[in-house]
C-alpha cells in the first residue's frame, strides 16, 4: 500500500497535533490572559522532570521513555493552580445506604473532578427501588436513581478545568435491580454519558441466570454498557490482602484496588525500548519499569492529593503505583511477530509484561534503599504469600520454558523475589496497572495506544482549536515510514476490526497473566456481531484469566473515523445496488404521484423514487428530495425500512392520495408509508437483529460532534482525539 503524504509532511501532522494536545489541555496557562504558556512536548516535559530528584528518571522522561499521567503533566511543577491533583483516578467503593452518605459521595467526587481525578463508586448497598423508607411513610428511589444524578454530576464538572469527569459505576450482578441497572445506559442514548457501568461477577452463579446473561449480552450489543468486572479472579490474582478488599474499580477498569485510594499510574513507551535484538528490547523495558516505579514514589512523596483526608491516608499507607506501557502494537511489528498470530503475539506480550513486572518491582525495592539513605525509612506493604508463591513460579515457569532458560532473567525473578518474601512484600502495594493511555500515547507519537492494535492504518482527525478555529490532521503511524509496501499490507490486516476477539482476549489473557490489577482494553467488534456472538465472548472471557472484559460493538455510524487505507466499514453486507429490481405504484390525487421502490441483490427496498409529473417545480422538487433523502438511509441501513414509515404514516395535507391496491392516503409521505410496507412484507427472514439507534455515540464536549464512543475504557472521541480518561 501507498502512505498519502511524506514522511516530513507526516512528522509535521504530528507536531501540529501535538501542539494542539498541548494547549488545550496540558500546557500552563497565564493567570492574566488564560492563555497557554506552554507550545510543545518538551516544553512540558522540562518543567515535569525538573520535580523529580532522580536524575535517570528526569532523563527518562525527557527522553519520552516513561511518561506520567495526565494529571501529573497538567498540574507537576504548576505553581499556579490551587487544584493540584496529581493522580487519574480514585476507586472511592461503596456508597454507604443514607441520603448523607450519597451526598457525601458526590461532594468528594466534585473534589477530585476538580483535582483532575476520576472516580469508581459501588451502589450495591444502596437499598431496592421501592423499599419502604421512614417508617412505611415512603419508599426508596433506589440505586439507578442515584446513579443517573452521579452520571450527571461526572458530565457537568471537568476534571481539573480541562476534562469532562470520569466515573465508573459498579453494581453486584445480583441486587434487586440489577436490570435497571444494566438497562439504563442503553435506553437512554447520548443521556448518561458521565459514566460507564459495569457487572461485579462475585458468585459463579451468574453464569446460571440464562435471562441475566442475555439481557447483558444485548445491552453490550446495544450501547458498550455494561462491562464485566470478575472480582472472585480479582481478589485471587493480587499482592493485596483480601481484608483490604482490592476490587473496586477506576472509571477504565484497568485499576482494582483497595477503597479509597488513588490510581497513581505511569506508562513507558515501548517504542523507545526498541532494539535490534529481543532480549536487549526486554532489558529496556525492564529498565524503564524501574524507573517509572521510582518515579511514581516520588510522586506519593511530593502528594498532590484532593482535599479529602482518607484517600490521603489510605494511598500513603499502600503506596499503589500502577505501570504499564504503550506501543505493544509497534514493538510486534519491529520483530515481525502479528498481533494475529495465536501462538507469538501472546508469548511476546507476557514476555514483554513480565520484563515490566520485574522491572517495577525491583523500582519499588530500590525507591526503599534510596529512602533509607536520606533518612526516611519506608514500611514494607504486606503481600498475599500466596499470590506471591504463584507468580512467582509462573515467572520461573515461563523463563525456563517459552523464553528459553535465560540465566538472566533467573536472576532477576530470585533478585526481586527474595526480599519480597524475607520482608513480607515490597514498598508498594501493586506496582502494574495496564492503562488505555489515549492521548498520553499521542503525545509519545504511539499510534497504537496501550495493548490495542493499530484501529486503523491511517486516522484523519477534525478539531476545535482554543481559538475556535478548525484544524484537520491526517496521522500516519511514523514507523511505517521505514516498512516495506508488503510489510504494510501485512500490518493492515491486522487492524482492529480485522483482529478476532478471541484473540484480542489471548493478547489480554498474556499481559494479565503478571499484572498486579488489571489491563484495559476494549474488545472491538465489528458492527455484523450479533447478541449470540458476544454471548459466545462472555462465555470465554469466563474461561480465561481475564479480571474484567469490556466489549464495543461498532456502531453503523458512518464517517467518524476515516481510514484512508482500509475499506469502508459497511452496516449490512446489502449496499450493491448494481442489480435492480422495482415495483411502481400509481396514485391518483391533487398531483399524479408515482412512487418507485427498488430492492437491492438481497430483496430489501434500498432506493425510492417519487415524480409528481406536472404538478409544479416547488412540490415536484420536495418530492424527488424526499426520496433521495430516504434512499441514502436505506442503503446506509435496509432495517431502517419501518421505521421510516412509522414516521411518515401519520402526517396529513389538504388532499387525498388513492392507488387500486393500497387504498387512500391523506398525504404524499403517507402514501409512501404504504409502498414501504407493502414492498417489506416478505423480505427475508432470519436477518440480524433489527434496526436500533446508534446509542453508543454522544455529543464531544470539545468538538460537539456526535462522535464519543467507548474506547479501552474511556470515552474518547473519533473525531478530535478528546478523551475523558
Amino acid at each position: 500500500m501507498d502512505l498519502p503524504i511524506s514522511y516530513d509532511e507526516a512528522l509535521e501532522e504530528w507536531e501540529r497535533f501535538e501542539q494542539y494536545l498541548i494547549q488545550a489541555r496540558y500546557a500552563i496557562r497565564n493567570p492574566k490572559d488564560g492563555l497557554p504558556t506552554e507550545d510543545d512536548f518538551p516544553q512540558v516535559m522540562r518543567r515535569v522532570s525538573s520535580q523529580f530528584a532522580h536524575p535517570e528518571v528526569a532523563k527518562a522522561l525527557l527522553l519520552g521513555r516513561i511518561i506520567t499521567a495526565t494529571p501529573f503533566l497538567m498540574n507537576g511543577g504548576n505553581e499556579h493552580t490551587s487544584r493540584k491533583g496529581f493522580y487519574s483516578c480514585y476507586p472511592l467503593g461503596d456508597v454507604d445506604d443514607s441520603t448523607d452518605s450519597i451526598f457525601d459521595m458526590e461532594r468528594d467526587l466534585v473534589s477530585i473532578f476538580q483535582h483532575a481525578g476520576g472516580g469508581g463508586i459501588d451502589v450495591s448497598n444502596l437499598r431496592p427501588r421501592g423499599s419502604i423508607v421512614d417508617h412505611g411513610q415512603g419508599t426508596a428511589s433506589g440505586p439507578v436513581s442515584f446513579a443517573k444524578g452521579f452520571s450527571h454530576l461526572s458530565a457537568r464538572i471537568s476534571q481539573g478545568g480541562k476534562r469532562r469527569g470520569a466515573l465508573m459505576i459498579q453494581a453486584d450482578w445480583d441486587i434487586t435491580d440489577i436490570i435497571d441497572f444494566i438497562t439504563f445506559k442503553g435506553d437512554n442514548p447520548g443521556k448518561y454519558t458521565g459514566c460507564n457501568v459495569s457487572v461485579n461477577v462475585t458468585d459463579e452463579k451468574f453464569w446460571e441466570n440464562e435471562e441475566l446473561l442475555q439481557t447483558i449480552a444485548e445491552y453490550i450489543w446495544k450501547s458498550g454498557d455494561p462491562g464485566l468486572l470478575f472480582t472472585k479472579k480479582s481478589m485471587e490474582n493480587t499482592p493485596v490482602l483480601a481484608k483490604y478488599n482490592p476490587v473496586f474499580s477506576n472509571p477504565c477498569g484497568e485499576y482494582l484496588s483497595t477503597k479509597d485510594t488513588a490510581c497513581n499510574l505511569l506508562t513507558i513507551s515501548l517504542s523507545k525500548c526498541l532494539d535490534a535484538e529481543k532480549d536487549k528490547y526486554l532489558d529496556n523495558v525492564f529498565e524503564a519499569a524501574r524507573l517509572a516505579a521510582i518515579a511514581g514514589n516520588e510522586i506519593l512523596d511530593m502528594g498532590g492529593f484532593p482535599p479529602v483526608k482518607r484517600i490521603e491516608e489510605n494511598t500513603l499507607k499502600f503506596r499503589p503505583i500502577g505501570i504499564g506501557f504503550t506501543g505493544l502494537h509497534h514493538a510486534m511489528n519491529h520483530f515481525d511477530v502479528s498481533y494475529a498470530d495465536e501462538h507469538d503475539a501472546p508469548l511476546f506480550a507476557k514476555a514483554t509484561q513480565l520484563a515490566l513486572m520485574l522491572g517495577s518491582m525491583q523500582g519499588s525495592l530500590d525507591y526503599g534503599e534510596i529512602s533509607k539513605e536520606k533518612g526516611k525509612k519506608l514500611k514494607p506493604q504486606q503481600w498475599n504469600k500466596s499470590y506471591v508463591k504463584k507468580i512467582e513460579n509462573a515467572a520461573i515457569s515461563f523463563v525456563k520454558g517459552e523464553a528459553g532458560d535465560s540465566k538472566i532473567w533467573l536472576e532477576r525473578i530470585e533478585n526481586v523475589f527474595a526480599p519480597l518474601r524475607k520482608m513480607g512484600g515490597l514498598y508498594n502495594s501493586v506496582t502494574t496497572s495496564q492503562a488505555p493511555t489515549g492521548s498520553i500515547s499521542q503525545l509519545l507519537r504511539v499510534a497504537c495506544t496501550g495493548v490495542e492494535p493499530y484501529f486503523s492504518m491511517i486516522q484523519s482527525r477534525k478539531v476545535k482549536d482554543i481559538d475556535e478555529s478548525w484544524k484537520e490532521f491526517t496521522l500516519v503511524p511514523l514507523e511505517f515510514y521505514a516498512y516495506s509496501g508488503d510489510k504494510l499490507d501485512w500490518i493492515s490486516k491486522q487492524t482492529a476490526h480485522e483482529i478476532d476477539p478471541y484473540q484480542q482476549i489471548r493478547i489480554l489473557e498474556a499481559c494479565q497473566a503478571f499484572n498486579h490489577t488489571a489491563v484495559s482494553k476494549t474488545v472491538n467488534l465489528p458492527a455484523s456481531t450479533t447478541v449470540a456472538d458476544i454471548r459466545k465472548i462472555m462465555d470465554y472471557a469466563r474461561k480465561s484469566n481475564l479480571k474484567g472484559i469490556t466489549m464495543f460493538r461498532d456502531s453503523s455510524m458512518e464517517g467518524v473515523l476515516s481510514d484512508h487505507a482500509g475499506k469502508s466499514v459497511e452496516t449490512t453486507a446489502f449496499t450493491n445496488m448494481d442489480e435492480r429490481s422495482g415495483s411502481t405504484f400509481k396514485w391518483r390525487g391533487p398531483a399524479p404521484l408515482y412512487i418507485t421502490a427498488n430492492r437491492g441483490d438481497r430483496g430489501h427496498v434500498r432506493e425510492l423514487f417519487l415524480n409528481t409529473t406536472k404538478s409544479g417545480s416547488t412540490l415536484h422538487g420536495m418530492s424527488e428530495a424526499l426520496g433521495r433523502v430516504i434512499s441514502v438511509a436505506l442503503q446506509h441501513d435496509y432495517r431502517l425500512v419501518s421505521k421510516i414509515a412509522r414516521t411518515l404514516e401519520d402526517i396529513s395535507s389538504d388532499g387525498a392520495w388513492h392507488n387500486a391496491s393500497l387504498g387512500r392516503c391523506y398525504s404524499i409521505p403517507a402514501s409512501l408509508a404504504k409502498v414501504l410496507d407493502k414492498c417489506s412484507e416478505n423480505e427475508v427472514e432470519n436477518e440480524p437483529e433489527p434496526y436500533v439507534e446508534p446509542s453508543t455515540y454522544s455529543s464531544c464536549p470539545t468538538c460537539g460532534k456526535i462522535t464519543m464512543r467507548r474506547s479501552g475504557g474511556c470515552n474518547q472521541c473519533m473525531s478530535c482525539g478528546y478523551s475523558s480518561c
